[in-house]
């Protein structure tokens, strides 16, 4: 949180924080291993932050419709629904899921 208020996305943090905490959870939930998070701003015809979640597991997260009364399978949907763009890049014998928020740079109308 503290580096997303750093870099000028205060007004996307709780977004931003809740899809990262998705990400999190399913690599932790759904693999065997650790799993590294980056967060870093991407610059390009938009300004965007990026959060990246690797783990070791070669098995492709897909969204899901969960049922009414169910209390998981909503993670990817949350992220596909806060975030600008999201994806999937393997990574050899793991993955690298990904979401990016645009951001405005400071000082910008």
């Amino acid at each position: 949180r503290a580096a997303v208020r750093a870099w000028g996305a205060r007004g996307r943090a709780d977004e931003i924080e809740l899809a990262a905490d998705e990400l999190i959870t399913n690599a932790l939930m759904h693999t065997d291993g650790p799993a590294i998070v980056t967060l870093r701003v991407v610059s390009g015809a938009d300004r965007r932050l990026r959060v990246d979640v690797e783990d070791s597991s070669s098995a492709l997260p897909r969204l899901r419709a969960a049922s009414d009364d169910g209390v998981s399978g909503r993670g990817l949907l949350l992220v596909d629904r806060l975030a600008d763009v999201w994806g999937v890049d393997p990574r050899g014998s793991g993955k690298c899921v990904w979401c990016e928020f645009v951001v405005p740079v400071r000082g910008a109308a």
